[in-house]
């Protein structure tokens, strides 16, 4: 019997952990899905299928990092606006639960405010959050996949995406 009650409060346990990630995923889907109609936001969604595909492309003028980079990204979600930026960096930082992330890094700069946050499963960054609020732009953009933050700002160089070069200031901490 007590074999019996370990068993079930072990998988009670493990329950409650994918149920606490699941619904972390679905406040940053729910997110995203709030603005993806909305013509005033720039919405990029990339499917694990597509960098599946994109890490099959012969690239001869795209460096190893970059290529390899790109074969550990399961997906990214980036949204973007002009309009009503603070506000909506405030209600991403309120709705998304961001303590369940690691914070790595925040600058602040006048009105500018610049997040990277991670989650992490056994010392493998899963999740990479950036959040962006200024007066007049907001970004929230979120990479999931086996992630190496050095990599991921070359990447980031590369196609030129805004701040993301600051990732290559960020050492792990260990």
């Amino acid at each position: 019997m007590k074999q019996f009650k370990k068993i079930i409060v072990l998988f009670a346990a493990i329950f409650l952990l994918c149920t606490q990630a699941f619904s972390q995923s679905d406040a940053i889907g729910k997110f995203f899905n709030q603005y993806v109609n909305d013509d005033n936001f720039t919405v990029v969604s990339i499917s694990p299928k597509m960098f599946k595909m994109l890490s099959k492309v012969n690239w001869d003028d795209v460096s190893p990092d970059v290529k390899q980079t790109v074969s550990q990204i399961t997906s990214l979600r980036l949204l973007e606006t002009e309009k009503n930026a603070q506000q909506i960096y405030r209600d991403a930082a309120r709705k998304l639960n961001l303590a369940s992330y690691e914070e790595l890094m925040t600058v602040r700069d006048g009105g500018d405010n610049v997040k990277f946050l991670v989650k992490e499963n056994n010392n493998i960054i899963s999740e990479l959050l950036m959040l962006v609020g200024s007066d007049d732009d907001f970004v929230l953009m979120s990479i999931t996949g086996n992630i190496d933050l050095d990599k991921m700002a070359k990447l980031g160089q590369t196609l030129n995406i805004q701040d993301m070069d600051k990732l290559k200031n960020v050492r792990k901490k260990k």
